[in-house]
């Protein structure tokens, strides 16, 4: 029968996932000769010097019974040539001078089979020789759609035509290497695979020091709070460092979503409460970690703070940041599967009708939800707790005792001026104009079409610190510009730019919506109906129905 064609060796480039022939019959029939191991081969030469001696004593008319005991009398009597003799030695038993005789027996009845393969110790039989079907079940079944061994079996049975049972197709696919099996990377992902199957390298903190690593990361926390301003349904991003050291949270924060105001305002908050700057901070590559104002080797966050490196993990590799990874799972299974009993728990593995009952005695005012003040302070007990729990690594210490080891980094500004953003721009006329905003001093008229920095607050607008690009202060310079009668802060400003733009969304949806079901005018239709002739009635006629064209 001919093999179809996708059983054929694969091009390079073509995309498939892998080479049945090319693979299949090296992993599954393999040569036992060429892998077994230098010792093992020696010994299997030596068994066949041994099976020799007896085959050539059978060939000439002695029955191999016979010329078996001929072996081991000469041996006895030593009158064997040295080199069946050393063979004899090589191949007996601790204890023994030369095998038994059932050994003997036994070995020639292996080489009549197999070979001298069939010679090797552990040896487990003859080489299974690959079947017309393997190819095809193998590329069938490392498929990313994840077809099941009874689909492939049918496939194999009703379209390539193979005389082949279901049993057959199970046992194949379940012995084959694991690497081409149920969790190969051709079906569930090249991705899923290496962090799943493969091996990795386990990394250990004890050569380092409290404080020498932040690791920080967000969280989505699976709990259903009121929202601060509307009262709804929320659930707040939680933006968190640890000390990768001692394993102390050492920072964290509740936001509406992981942006850059959130982690610059969670970093600031954190450096200025234990006094420390961290040497190194190892973050993802989130657009709140990873940006100009917090990566400008000038003007962003982390140049201004005096944090020395940042490392960004590789993007995929959650197990990168497994300290934090970890974290989170014990705050999702320790703390907020039991807070209240779970009542306002919403992970994937909430109880389905649970959840949704809570959802609706919310909406109907029965169940008032938990407020943002009131999950602080039960999760800063939790996060007391958990501090003072042996260390992962040292059972014999805990975290909160390896976080008392620091050697803090005090940080050179305020809180109130990590919290501050900065930007380069030009000076004009002894002002500064950073978007609508314009600022201005005296002391600028001596800068004029300098480039200089802007340090300022996202909640406070009135004055901007001015200073060089070295880092030296000019002056404090005060807002000249009005811009509303009420002018908004920066931070109102982008919320409303947020919601505008979250309004903008909904709209394009609700007109496809539109759309799709047919409500939509077609503006050429409208024109051509307007030009056909018409009769105007004075009332509607006898069972007729008057219509309005612009009232549909």
């Amino acid at each position: 029968m001919a093999l179809p064609q996708f059983v054929q060796p694969v091009e390079a480039g073509s995309g498939r996932a892998i080479k049945p022939v090319g693979q299949v019959l090296a992993l599954r029939a393999r040569d036992p000769w060429r892998e077994a191991t230098d010792r093992a081969r020696e010994i299997a030469i030596q068994r066949e010097t041994v099976v020799a001696f007896v085959r050539a004593m059978v060939d000439s008319g002695v029955t191999q019974n016979n010329a078996v005991g001929v072996l081991l009398a000469r041996a006895a009597d030593n009158r064997l040539p040295t080199h069946f003799a050393q063979a004899l030695a090589a191949t007996a038993k601790a204890g023994r001078t030369t095998p038994s005789r059932s050994a003997i027996c036994e070995w020639c009845a292996q080489y009549r089979e197999g070979g001298v393969n069939a010679l090797l110790p552990e040896h487990k039989g003859r080489v299974v020789e690959a079947a017309g079907w393997w190819g095809p079940a193998l590329e069938y079944f490392n498929s990313p759609s994840k077809p099941d061994m009874s689909a492939v079996h049918r496939r194999l049975v009703e379209v390539d035509h193979f005389a082949v049972t279901y049993d057959q197709v199970r046992g194949y696919l379940s012995g084959v290497p694991a690497m081409l099996g149920r969790s190969s990377p051709a079906r569930i992902g090249k991705n899923l695979y290496r962090l799943t199957e493969k091996a990795y390298v386990r990394r250990s903190t004890e050569n380092a020091l409290p404080g020498d690593v932040y690791v920080a990361d967000g969280y989505r926390a699976d709990v259903y709070l009121a929202h601060p301003v509307t009262g709804g349904i929320w659930r707040p991003e939680l933006t968190v460092a640890i000390d990768m050291r001692s394993r102390v949270c050492v920072g964290w924060r509740a936001d509406e979503h992981e942006g850059t105001y959130a982690v610059q305002n969670m970093w600031a908050e954190c450096f200025a409460r234990w006094g420390h700057v961290p040497p190194m901070i190892y973050v993802d590559n989130g657009s709140g970690y990873k940006n100009a104002l917090m990566s400008d080797e000038l003007t962003g966050f982390y140049a201004r703070a005096g944090v020395q490196q940042i490392i960004h993990a590789i993007p995929g590799n959650p197990h990168g940041k497994g300290w934090v990874e970890r974290f989170f799972r014990q705050v999702k299974d320790d703390f907020l599967k039991l807070w209240h009993g779970g009542a306002f728990y919403c992970g994937t593995d909430m109880a389905p009708e649970a959840l949704q009952k809570l959802v609706r005695d919310v909406k109907s005012g029965q169940v008032v939800l938990p407020s943002l003040a009131q999950f602080a302070e039960a999760f800063n007990d939790w996060l007391d707790r958990y501090a003072h729990r042996a260390h992962p690594e040292d059972k014999t210490t805990t975290r909160a005792a390896l976080w008392s080891q620091l050697a803090a980094i005090p940080p050179h500004a305020s809180v109130t001026e990590l919290k501050r953003q900065a930007t380069v721009l030009t000076v004009h006329r002894a002002a500064i104009k950073h978007g609508r905003r314009t600022y201005s001093h005296a002391d600028l008229h001596a800068f004029n079409g300098q480039k200089l920095v802007l340090e300022y607050d996202l909640m406070d607008d009135r004055v901007g610190v001015i200073r060089t690009q070295d880092g030296r202060w000019i002056c404090d310079a005060h807002l000249v510009t009005a811009i509303d009668a009420i002018a908004p802060n920066r931070l109102e400003e982008k919320r409303q730019a947020r919601a505008s733009d979250a309004m903008a969304r909904l709209q394009k949806k609700m007109d496809e919506q539109k759309a799709r079901a047919g409500l939509v005018f077609d503006a050429d239709a409208v024109v051509d109906a307007l030009d056909a002739p018409t009769r105007l009635l004075d009332g509607p006629a006898h069972g007729a129905e008057e219509i309005r064209l612009f009232d549909l």
